[in-house]
């Protein structure tokens, strides 16, 4: 049990310290604004900006803020029975606005924010764990919170933050470098070889008590080498020397509730059909995958494939992969219940591509009944028409991924 002078000291100190920091590049427009009563919910992979997202949000109104890190080790063993501990430090501190980082450490959390939402406080909160939330949230907190999901920078914030301009070349240094941003300040690789142990350790080992640990890693190091490949957790239990391909699974869910990977179906109306088929692999980030990846030659299609699924990604949760007969196209999103224009994602159109590209992307509009396809590469562009419809050919650096969608 924390006395109350510990918790109180650890918040003063904890916001004084986000408060003399600077700020950061602004991404307050990625954080909506909550109705009065309503919880702000930002969620996503470590080192994203969530804390610094919080931080600019804190900084609107500093004098009414009360800011709590519940990662903190002198904050270890904080229990719901300390809540009470807790209020009288924010009314010590006269606060109107509380900002919980990191709040999945605190078991039964969302009990706590619900109370505080009726006492008429302001409460934004921030976790890195999808599916804790997800059921944290469908409890208590029922239609009582306005959710934030936080990536890595994306091309737009990425070349606002390093002054590059929008082209062929930015796009391959974005694809090699990536979006988080203390990696983008530094280019110190440590911090992304860090970052992808501490996800590793603290939130899939520490937070699902695994115990195979070694195993676990020989997991995550082969997706890491993997990405946009068709993954089969049957075929990889005997070389990966895991006991079941259940246990690759639960592992691979784990790893997806962390933000670290996305598993992606194939494109079906039949459940079963998207369950027996294999899923691909893709990384939370370029960035991240290149800097980890033991290759001494960078496979630029694969990351570059990735990098077309992570802004999709990012204004779409619903995606898969279509395969058909001798058609095979990388992205189709799901909006609204309707699918897409679908999305294919090759570098650079050449002899060897092109035919299979289009013939891919074509086959996939015949199947979703799409007049609209696209091609997104790193710098081609062309517009072709053909009897499904128009194919536009598109660099990434003109791409919208809203256009993908269906309308």
């Amino acid at each position: 049990m924390l006395r109350e002078s510990v918790i109180a000291d650890v918040a003063a100190k904890q916001k004084s310290n986000v408060l003399g920091r600077s700020p950061g590049m602004s991404r307050l427009g990625r954080l909506p604004d909550a109705p009065t009563g309503f919880a702000s919910i930002v969620t996503g992979v470590r080192r994203c900006g969530k804390s610094t997202l919080m931080e600019q949000r804190m900084r609107l109104a500093p004098e009414e803020a009360f800011y709590l890190n519940f990662e903190s080790t002198a904050l270890a063993g904080l229990e719901l029975k300390d809540a009470g501990r807790i209020d009288r430090a924010i009314a010590a501190a006269g606060a109107k606005r509380l900002f919980f980082d990191e709040v999945q450490q605190l078991k039964g959390w969302e009990r706590y924010v619900r109370t505080k939402l009726d006492e008429g406080f302001e409460v934004t909160v921030t976790g890195s764990n999808a599916s804790v939330f997800a059921k944290e949230l469908g409890t208590k907190l029922t239609g009582r919170h306005v959710d934030c999901e936080l990536f890595p920078f994306d091309y737009g914030e990425y070349l606002a933050f390093s002054g590059a301009q929008a082209s062929a070349d930015s796009t391959m240094d974005y694809l090699r470098r990536g979006g988080f941003p203390a990696y983008l300040a530094s280019n110190d690789e440590r911090l992304l070889e860090a970052l992808f142990e501490d996800i590793i350790v603290r939130d899939v080992v520490v937070r699902h008590g695994i115990r195979e640990i070694d195993a676990l890693r020989r997991l995550a190091s082969y997706l890491v080498e993997n990405i946009a490949c068709r993954m089969s957790a049957t075929r990889l239990r005997q070389p990966l020397s895991i006991s079941s391909a259940a246990t690759i699974l639960k592992w691979c869910d784990c790893f997806s509730d962390a933000y670290l990977f996305d598993f992606v179906p194939i494109y079906s109306s039949s459940v079963k059909v998207k369950l027996v088929n294999p899923r691909k692999v893709y990384c939370i980030d370029t960035g991240l995958q290149h800097v980890l990846s033991s290759s001494t030659a960078p496979d630029d299609a694969r990351l570059f494939e990735n990098l077309v699924y992570l802004a999709l990604r990012r204004v779409c949760r619903d995606i898969s992969y279509f395969y058909e007969g001798a058609g095979e196209c990388d992205f189709v999103t799901v909006h609204k219940k309707r699918a897409g224009a679908p999305v294919q994602a090759t570098v650079t159109l050449n002899d060897d591509s092109e035919v299979r590209e289009i013939d891919g992307v074509r086959a996939a509009m015949r199947a979703l009944r799409r007049k609209e396809g696209w091609i997104v590469t790193v710098a081609d562009e062309d517009e072709l028409s053909f009897d499904e419809g128009t194919v536009r050919i598109v660099p990434f650096h003109k791409f919208d991924p809203h256009d993908a969608l269906s309308t």
